[in-house]
């Protein structure tokens, strides 16, 4: 009850000033069989629309998936970025059950950087779409 009192009043700051909570999980108590995706990110324009957008696809999947998300700004995201190999200066990076990629229908799909067409000037686009994300959280939620 208390996890779930603090991840409410995370989240509810998080809307307040326009960005997500660091860390905060969408799953209280995971149960057997929980897809977990965590999801580190720049917290600022123009990876918000992104994140929104990445939103509203984890939405569908409801308490199928335990998600926390990760603020590249904080010590605590650099370390779990550190334990989980990733370096380099991305602006999303999605793992599904702990991996960055997924295969798709003989495709590997690396969930890193900005989706298909949403890069910008200086960060180019990954080689993932919305629809793969959804396709990979399907495919593993129904495991």
């Amino acid at each position: 009850m208390v996890t779930l009192l603090v991840t409410g009043l995370a989240l509810a700051l998080a809307s307040c000033t326009g960005k997500a909570a660091s860390g905060t999980s969408s799953a209280g108590a995971r149960a057997p069989g929980t897809v977990t995706v965590d999801i580190l990110y720049l917290n600022h324009p123009p990876v918000l629309p992104v994140l929104a957008n990445i939103d509203q696809v984890l939405k569908a999947y409801g308490d199928k998936l335990a998600v926390t998300r990760h603020d590249f700004d904080t010590e605590e995201a650099q370390a779990f970025a550190k334990k989980k190999n990733i370096s380099g200066h991305f602006p999303v990076v999605i793992l599904i059950n702990g991996s960055p990629t997924a295969n798709l229908g003989g495709r590997k799909v690396t969930f890193q950087s900005f989706p298909k067409g949403e890069g910008t000037g200086m960060i180019p686009d990954g080689d993932w779409s919305m629809a793969d994300l959804d396709g990979a959280l399907k495919a593993a939620t129904a495991k």
